[in-house]
Parts: structure tokens; C-alpha cells; sequence
């Protein structure tokens, strides 16, 4: 007994050509949002790694400035003044890191630093404590920060705040301010250090 055809055939599997349109309109809009957010990720990570990097160096900065104007040397009374300010620069006799120094015996340094162009420079050469007989070795520079629109310090003594400093002591606090013209480092506080050595130490 044979089976009887029937009109009502059932579908063979498969997508129809409408359903393959939308699903890839579906498919290109979600490869798009997820290429965005990818791209908004990657560029919110640089940024972050890029603020991350602008702090860690501007510590490192921080830490250095102030352990050059506390270990300051305050000098004698044949050589009394070793610290000279502008309201832009300071120059002043201190010890480096050992591990900028040539040699742990030259650490005793003449320093400088300054602002040159819109870097921040810190300049030394070892302090001689004769008449040198042979010719000073050139001094050695250190760019310490780029992108600086202004370096302005100031000095306090006596009771005040004063723009430069040429007295024959150290002043009890120096006041650093470093503009930055990076956004990123704008809100850089204030570096005020206290001198911690004096000539009667």
C-alpha cells in the first residue's frame, strides 16, 4: 500500500534572502559599536597611561628638588653665601644623588636651575674647594621637565616672602612653582622646602 501524496510540502531548512539582509544590517551595526567602543578603550587607556607617566615624573621632579634645597650647604664665614635666587632661577651649593655624581666624592656640586625655553633645566659642576690648577670639566645638564611655560620661586626670611634671595644665610623656605603648559600637569601644587642645615650644624 502505497503512501499518498499530499499538497502540504514542509519547508527545507534555510534563511530567506530579507532574513539575510537584516541579520547582516544587524550584524554590520554591532561590528561598528563594538569597533567605537574598542577605539574610545584604546584612546582612554593612552590617556590614562599618559597622566600616569606625567605624575611618576613630576614625583620623581618633586622628590629631587627638594632633596638638592635641604641638603643646601650654608657655607662659612670665608665663604658665607651659597644660595643666590631670582624670582625665576636658583643657584645654590648642595649635594647631587649618588647616582648622578661622576664619583661619590664629587657629589658637592655648584647647581643651577632655570628655566631655558619651555624646558626645565637643572645645570651642576663640582664644587672645588681650592683654586682649581687644572682647567673645570664643563658643566652637566639635565632636562628635568619639557613643555614648562614658567618657573617662579620665591624665598622667605626675615618675616617674608621675597622675589630674590642674596643674603649671606640660607632663607627658611623656598617656594617652587612650575606652570606647565600640558594639561595633564596644570594643577601641579607648589614645592615649598625648608633648608634643613646651618652654618652652626
Amino acid at each position: 500500500m502505497s503512501a499518498r501524496p499530499t499538497g502540504d510540502r514542509k519547508h527545507e531548512g534555510g534563511f530567506t534572502l530579507l532574513e539575510l539582509l537584516v541579520a547582516l544590517v544587524i550584524f554590520g551595526i554591532l561590528l561598528a559599536s563594538l569597533t567605537q567602543g574598542t577605539r574610545f578603550g584604546l584612546t582612554l587607556f593612552q590617556r590614562q597611561q599618559a597622566v600616569v607617566s606625567s605624575t611618576g615624573n613630576l614625583s620623581e621632579i618633586d622628590h629631587l628638588m627638594r632633596r638638592l634645597i635641604e641638603e643646601a650647604e650654608p657655607g662659612s664665614q670665608d665663604d658665607p653665601r651659597t644660595l643666590t635666587g631670582t624670582p625665576h632661577g636658583i643657584a645654590l651649593r648642595s649635594r647631587i644623588p649618588a647616582g648622578i655624581a661622576a664619583s661619590p666624592l664629587n657629589r658637592l656640586s655648584d647647581l643651577r636651575l632655570s628655566l631655558e625655553g619651555n624646558q626645565l633645566v637643572l645645570t651642576w659642576l663640582p664644587h672645588r674647594h681650592a683654586i682649581a690648577l687644572t682647567p673645570l670639566p664643563p658643566p652637566q645638564h639635565a632636562i628635568l621637565m619639557t613643555a614648562v611655560s614658567d618657573l617662579e620661586i620665591s624665598y622667605f626670611g626675615m618675616g617674608q616672602w621675597h622675589p630674590s634671595w642674596a643674603q649671606d644665610q640660607l632663607p627658611e623656605l623656598v617656594r617652587i612653582r612650575v606652570v606647565s603648559t600640558n594639561e595633564h600637569n596644570r594643577h601641579w601644587p607648589d614645592i615649598v622646602i625648608s633648608p634643613m642645615r646651618s652654618r652652626y650644624d
